[in-house]
């Protein structure tokens, strides 16, 4: 069969007709739902372990889609609970984390701050009354009633001998009486009554000791009165304002007990509320504000439904929380009130979201993470000190029981990093949902893409598509999947365009975007991206880059590659020459020998050799050296879609029969000559397009040759539907090495017959021709002829 020519609308923007769903959304397109039931699997399944990992193309929504899609899964489910941290007045160390409902946390925060200044009110008043000072003073006599009248009456008793007791700093002392009545030195009495007098002395001062020690004993028991007086007179201030609040929240578990330990530590630390002395030291105590401060580490009081949470460096810190410093007198301080919660705090009860990329760049928060999701619970530690020297006082809070699902949303080149690398990844992230890259072009998938645009470009810009935008941007989709019959995934690209064209049509005062306004943004994006595509065609146009676009040659032809910039794909045509000599080694890669050309291009060389060699090699041996070569190509080669016309080269070559100039290749070819489907096909036809305006005024005659397998694939720019159009471009596709000599040519390929050998006159006989030629000069030479 010979090449088909290919008409223009085979190779146009297809023309799609549908309808437009209002009511659906990305995840309504058939390439996400395979993603969408994962999802839907998944966020159901409380079984630990069934997190999802959520994959797709670059902007195909797997992020945004997802989120919203998430977002719409917890709407109907219950609010997520607040966490609190309070004081733990045992282990002040080990802070306690406190589960309450949504909204109460931050209640029972301004509850206590409140509190604190009515106890002490409260407590001023009782402390301060007449009534306590009172007793205080009743308490004081009476412990030193009983002191005192031992005291009068051992004076008494020492007065009558002649002593008496001295009031000094050190006590009550025993002293001898002159006849004055006023105290004297025992040794300025006579011998006979010093002697007397020291031996009662005696006796009185024992008895005098024997009282010391009652009073002291007295003393201590009015102390333990007064501590109890004291408790006592705090548990009535307080009584009250903690009863009330003990009442109000009775119903939450292990709050409840806490409320009683803080009455309890309340009338142990008095002092706190009390006025300081306005002389002497000041007593180191904690302030109420902080030591009964409830740190809300967790509000979600203004939050309806469970949140999504989007981490977007996912640091151990930022994941699990931090306890904050606090300058005090030239050094830090902590407690319980600066801990502070991180994302899987906040997610609770809800989705924590990570991007793998960003999850991959902190491989110790991934191996907490795995930790966390194992044991269940949110564990705070300051790993930034692990080797420091541990700070006094510092809070070890204790854990907080996780129950989250974690979705982390990557390419696939990141899902199978993890699944490879991490054993441990597929015991935790079970789930897999996964985002195709295009669509079937179906009425469903239409009806709802088109709803999208139309949505988009009003919710976005406020500026309504008519149905030739929609028409016109179906058909781009079309052409970014690659394929007639589907549509790109990557819809986000889409919304690109649209917003582009609608600041196109603000800037006219348009109320709608139109296929002329899509366009024009797809121009303006073409320009902005394609200086390097520019700058080559530059090359081009002024010979720098050897391409010919008329005429023929032998063993040389125009083949076609593709570069991708990441922002701009565009295509190109690279001279490809082959030069054939007697020997024993084949086709001869220069690339390879260069270390310029990738496995696959070398593979594709390779196919070549196994070509020749089961069309050729049948009755003699191959006999020939044949090099082939990218010219000016300095940048390496990889692929094997040039190797249909490697081989043409080669076989031009060796038959001597020239190779029209005006046509360029793209294809793989296999070891029987069939062609094969390659990839960039628009690109490329575009870009030898491009070359023959480069150099001049189109003939008529020049087009582009494409395997047979790639017709689905083309969709090209409007410029060159028209050359096609009005005939002064062509597209053809083959089948088989056999059409593209032909059309190559001018020359039939040839049929092989029963012994070997070719028609005549048919570019396979010439080729056989000059094999065996090569063969008798080998043959000759090795013979010494």
């Amino acid at each position: 069969m010979a090449a088909r020519a290919l008409k223009a609308k085979d190779v146009a923007r297809p023309v799609f007709k549908f309808g437009t769903r209002r009511d659906g959304d990305i995840f309504s397109l058939s390439s996400h739902k395979r993603a969408r039931e994962a999802l839907e699997f998944g966020l159901c399944m409380k079984d630990p372990g069934f997190n999802i990992f959520v994959l797709g193309p670059d902007r195909s929504g797997r992020m945004t889609a997802t989120l919203d899609y998430m977002r719409d899964h917890l709407a109907c489910m219950p609010r997520p609970h607040d966490w609190i941290y309070l004081n733990n007045f045992r282990r002040s160390h080990r802070p306690k984390p406190y589960r309450l409902p949504a909204g109460v946390g931050r209640a029972f925060r301004d509850r206590m701050a409140a509190l604190i200044p009515q106890l002490r009110e409260a407590l001023a008043s009782a402390f301060g009354g007449e009534k306590y000072q009172t007793e205080i003073r009743t308490h004081g006599e009476e412990a030193q009633s009983g002191v005192r009248a031992e005291l009068e009456a051992l004076q008494a008793e020492a007065q009558q001998s002649g002593l008496d007791l001295a009031q000094t700093p050190q006590g009550f002392m025993v002293v001898a009486r002159g006849a004055d009545g006023n105290p004297v030195a025992l040794d300025s009495l006579p011998p006979a009554q010093r002697q007397l007098l020291e031996s009662k002395a005696s006796e009185i001062a024992q008895r005098l000791q024997d009282i010391n020690r009652r009073a002291a004993l007295a003393q201590g028991d009015l102390a333990k009165r007064l501590v109890d007086l004291n408790r006592q007179v705090a548990d009535t201030a307080v009584g009250a304002l903690l009863d009330e609040l003990q009442k109000e929240y009775a119903g939450y578990r292990g709050l409840a007990r806490w409320l009683v330990e803080l009455r309890e530590d309340i009338v142990d630390n008095l002092v706190a509320f009390l006025p300081r002395p306005p002389e002497g030291p000041t007593p180191a105590v904690e302030p109420p504000e902080r030591r009964y401060a409830v740190n809300l580490l967790v509000d979600h009081g203004d939050n309806e439904t469970p949140g999504v949470v989007l981490e977007a460096n996912p640091t151990y810190e930022n994941l699990f929380g931090r306890i904050e410093y606090r300058s005090v007198q030239g050094g830090m301080d902590t407690d319980f009130s600066m801990i502070r919660a991180g994302a899987l705090h906040r997610a609770n009860g809800g989705i924590l979201v990570l991007r793998a990329d960003d999850l991959a760049k902190h491989p110790s928060s991934w191996a907490f993470l795995k930790g966390a999701l194992r044991d269940g619970q949110i564990q705070v530690s300051e790993r930034h000190r692990a080797n420091a020297l541990p700070v006094a006082g510092a809070p070890r809070p204790k854990a907080i029981p996780l129950d989250l699902k974690v979705v982390v949303v990557g390419s696939p080149h990141w899902y199978y990093t993890f699944y490879s690398v991490d054993p441990e990844f597929q015991t935790y992230f079970k789930v897999k949902a996964d985002i195709d890259g295009d669509m079937d072009a179906v009425a469903r998938n239409l009806s709802v893409y088109a709803g999208l645009i139309r949505a988009r470009s009003q919710a976005l810009h406020g500026i309504p598509c008519d149905d030739s935008a929609v028409a016109r941007m179906l058909g781009m989709a079309a052409r970014w999947a690659g394929h007639r019959k589907k549509l790109t995934a990557q819809f986000e690209v889409i919304e690109d365009v649209l917003t582009e064209a609608a600041e196109i049509a603000r800037n006219s005062s348009a109320k709608s975007i139109d296929d002329a306004m899509i366009g024009e943004a797809l121009r303006q994006r073409r320009r902005r991206n394609a200086r390097i595509e520019d700058r080559m065609h530059e090359s081009i146009a002024d010979g720098t880059l050897m391409i010919d676009t008329r005429g023929a040659a032998v063993g040389q032809i125009n083949g076609l590659t593709v570069r991708d910039l990441g922002d701009h794909q565009y295509g190109s045509p690279s001279r490809i020459t082959a030069r054939a000599t007697p020997g024993r080694e084949g086709v001869v890669n220069i690339e390879r020998y260069v270390a310029m050309s990738g496995p696959i291009q070398q593979k594709g060389v390779m196919v070549l050799q196994g070509f020749i060699a089961g069309h050729f090699a049948r009755r003699f041996p191959l006999s020939f050296n044949s090099s082939i070569t990218f010219e000016q190509n300095y940048g390496g080669v990889e692929g094997d879609s040039a190797s249909m016309a490697e081989l043409l080269a080669v076989l031009s070559d060796l038959s001597g029969i020239p190779l029209r100039q005006d046509l360029a290749i793209t294809g793989s070819v296999n070891q029987v000559g069939e062609t094969q489907a390659v990839g960039g096909v628009p690109f490329k036809i575009e870009g030898f397009y491009r070359a023959c305006i480069d150099a001049g005024k189109l003939t008529g005659n020049q087009g582009v040759v494409v395997p047979a397998s790639n017709l689905p694939n083309i969709i090209l720019r409007d410029p060159v539907v028209r050359a096609v159009e009005s005939g002064e471009f062509h597209i053809w596709s083959v089948k088989n090495i056999e059409e593209a000599i032909e059309l190559f040519t001018g020359v039939k390929a040839g049929r092989q017959r029963r012994d070997g050998s070719y028609q005549p006159d048919t570019v396979y006989a010439k080729v056989m021709e000059q094999l065996e030629a090569f063969d008798v000069i080998l043959k000759e030479r090795a013979a010494g002829v």
